[in-house]
């Protein structure tokens, strides 16, 4: 009979099992700390990405002013590349892309109306609240030398005008226009009716309505109307490009101001930073004195490089956005004034020649 051996494991045997899975484990460590840290030093060699959606008045400004310049400032102080990607067009319009998913990082509104809209959308959170970075005010561009005899808002009820006005359905300046309409009247004479009334006497003019302000201008330059009812900011930069047109500042017209926001939903841990350096910015005196260059009165309406408002006034004293909005845009114009315009088409009025 063969005696059964047993194999007794060595204890040296093991020992050296042990050693080699320490080796093993260390080594691993090693690989990933070399790996992990190359790959943190070449992210902070990648360029950070800041998405910026903005109204469609802000192209100038922003592509040619503020970008260039908060560029610089942040590589120079950060040691890191940034690239800027932007969008422009009606702010309503934006407000309804970023609630769809658009990647906006930062949003720039012509009013904070369509950032309550991001909060209702969920895009931004409740207590997240919108930056004043501009403003301008609600005036009226007419033909050179003003042969309809236009002095304020009142003119524009005048039998036969030809009245062009951005969309309120889509446009910023479009609701900011009907503010400055209905509320030059009503601080005028305390009386509710007798500014619905001017306000429905100016729309009975009203012969073309454009996306966005822009848009609306381009319409103007191309020739169609007597007159449009815009921001100061966007025909003095028309006035600059050599666009025939003259600016009547009513006695009593509105202060417009521009709201900025970071959009939480869509911006990362990278790129927050980012994005708050670039609001200060905005609202820093390299930041406003550029705003100042393109004809866009300071976060401070008092900003003393522009003629000076006779009797200005804000959407507070029409008892604030949502007031305004309700009682105003969703009542009054969307349903008594829209259902009754007399609109023509941009064909007619390009073939007309006027």
């Amino acid at each position: 009979m063969v005696a059964k051996q047993h194999l007794i494991p060595s204890k040296t045997s093991n020992g050296w099992h042990h050693l080699l899975g320490w080796i093993l484990v260390a080594t691993l460590v090693i690989v990933a700390i070399f790996y992990g840290g190359r790959t943190i030093l070449d992210n902070e060699h990648v360029p950070v990405r800041l998405v910026v959606y903005a109204f469609s008045t802000q192209e100038e400004v922003l592509t040619q002013g503020i970008f260039p310049a908060f560029e610089s400032k942040w590589e120079a102080e950060r040691g890191r590349d940034l690239i800027i990607e932007s969008l422009f067009g009606p702010s309503g319009t934006l407000a309804g892309q970023i609630n769809l998913g658009a990647p906006a990082d930062v949003a720039l509104f012509s009013n904070e109306r369509h950032v309550n809209l991001l909060k209702l959308g969920k895009q931004i959170e409740v207590e997240t609240q919108p930056v004043v970075i501009s403003c301008t005010t609600i005036i009226i561009a007419t033909r050179p030398g003003n042969p309809k005899d236009i002095t304020d808002f009142a003119d524009l009820a005048q039998p036969g005008l030809q009245l062009l006005h951005a969309n309120p359905r889509t446009s910023g300046v479009g609701e900011w226009a009907i503010l400055a309409e209905y509320g030059s009247a009503f601080l005028d004479s305390g009386n509710q009716p007798t500014a619905e009334r001017q306000l429905k006497d100016i729309w009975s003019n009203v012969r073309l309505l454009g996306p966005s302000a822009r848009a609306t201008m381009t319409l103007f330059e191309m020739g169609a109307g007597d007159a449009l009812v815009t921001y100061e900011q966007d025909a003095r930069l028309a006035l600059e490009r050599s666009v025939p047109l003259e600016i009547v500042i009513p006695t009593r017209t509105i202060i417009a101001q521009h709201a900025a926001v970071i959009v939480d939903k869509n911006v990362t841990s990278t790129e927050r930073p980012v994005a708050e350096d670039f609001i200060k910015y905005l609202l820093s005196d390299a930041g406003q004195n550029i705003f100042r260059q393109y004809h866009q009165r300071t976060a401070d309406p008092e900003d003393n490089n522009f003629p000076k408002l006779i009797h200005p006034f804000t959407v507070e004293d029409i008892g604030g956005w949502s007031h305004a909005y309700e009682e105003l845009i969703l009542s009054v114009w969307q349903q008594e004034i829209d259902p009754r315009l007399d609109l023509e088409s941009i064909s007619v009025i390009q073939g007309s020649g006027k």
